[in-house]
Protein backbone atom coordinates (compact mmCIF):
# COMPACT_ATOMS: atom_id res chain seq x y z
CA UNK A 1 0.00 0.00 0.00
CA UNK A 2 1.51 3.56 -1.09
CA UNK A 3 0.24 6.45 1.23
CA UNK A 4 0.58 9.83 -0.26
CA UNK A 5 1.43 12.55 2.31
CA UNK A 6 1.56 16.29 1.21
CA UNK A 7 4.35 18.31 2.25
CA UNK A 8 7.83 17.14 2.56
CA UNK A 9 10.48 15.60 4.77
CA UNK A 10 10.73 18.20 7.12
CA UNK A 11 7.55 18.42 7.90
CA UNK A 12 7.00 14.57 8.58
CA UNK A 13 9.97 14.86 10.56
CA UNK A 14 8.79 17.98 12.56
CA UNK A 15 5.80 15.71 13.05
CA UNK A 16 7.34 12.76 14.30
CA UNK A 17 9.28 15.34 17.01
CA UNK A 18 5.62 16.03 17.94
CA UNK A 19 4.66 12.63 18.48
CA UNK A 20 7.74 12.00 20.44
CA UNK A 21 7.53 14.78 22.58
CA UNK A 22 3.76 13.98 23.04
CA UNK A 23 4.52 10.02 23.72
CA UNK A 24 7.57 10.75 26.39
CA UNK A 25 6.48 10.22 30.01
CA UNK A 26 2.60 9.05 29.14
CA UNK A 27 2.17 5.63 30.48
CA UNK A 28 -0.36 5.05 27.77
CA UNK A 29 -0.39 2.59 24.87
CA UNK A 30 0.81 5.46 22.97
CA UNK A 31 4.31 5.42 24.12
CA UNK A 32 4.63 1.45 22.28
CA UNK A 33 2.69 3.02 19.09
CA UNK A 34 5.02 5.95 19.28
CA UNK A 35 8.12 3.23 19.21
CA UNK A 36 6.86 1.11 16.84
CA UNK A 37 6.19 4.10 14.11
CA UNK A 38 9.38 5.89 14.81
CA UNK A 39 11.70 2.92 15.06
CA UNK A 40 10.06 1.65 11.39
CA UNK A 41 10.47 4.93 10.08
CA UNK A 42 13.90 6.41 10.77
CA UNK A 43 14.06 7.40 7.43
CA UNK A 44 11.57 9.68 7.45
CA UNK A 45 13.53 11.83 9.70
CA UNK A 46 16.04 14.44 9.39
CA UNK A 47 19.35 14.36 10.68
CA UNK A 48 18.78 17.30 12.70
CA UNK A 49 15.50 15.70 14.26
CA UNK A 50 17.45 12.42 14.75
CA UNK A 51 19.72 14.45 17.38
CA UNK A 52 16.68 16.16 18.34
CA UNK A 53 14.98 13.84 19.76
CA UNK A 54 18.22 11.56 20.45
CA UNK A 55 18.77 14.81 23.54
CA UNK A 56 14.76 14.38 24.48
CA UNK A 57 15.46 10.74 25.43
CA UNK A 58 18.41 11.67 26.95
CA UNK A 59 17.29 14.50 29.14
CA UNK A 60 13.93 12.96 30.01
CA UNK A 61 13.31 13.48 33.65
CA UNK A 62 9.91 10.60 33.61
CA UNK A 63 10.40 7.66 30.89
CA UNK A 64 6.46 6.68 32.36
CA UNK A 65 6.38 2.97 33.52
CA UNK A 66 9.18 0.41 33.40
CA UNK A 67 8.27 -1.05 30.24
CA UNK A 68 8.07 2.43 28.60
CA UNK A 69 11.41 3.27 29.67
CA UNK A 70 12.62 0.10 27.84
CA UNK A 71 10.78 1.38 24.47
CA UNK A 72 12.61 4.75 24.83
CA UNK A 73 15.96 3.64 25.45
CA UNK A 74 15.53 0.46 22.28
CA UNK A 75 14.28 3.91 20.20
CA UNK A 76 17.21 5.99 21.71
CA UNK A 77 19.52 2.88 20.59
CA UNK A 78 18.01 2.86 17.11
CA UNK A 79 18.03 6.45 16.42
CA UNK A 80 21.99 6.36 17.52
CA UNK A 81 22.64 3.61 14.97
CA UNK A 82 20.68 5.03 12.43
Amino acid sequence: MTIDINGNQEDISAMLIGAERYALGRRTYIVQWTYEFIGNNLHLLTEKDKNVMIRDIEGAIDYGDECDECRWRALLNKLKEG
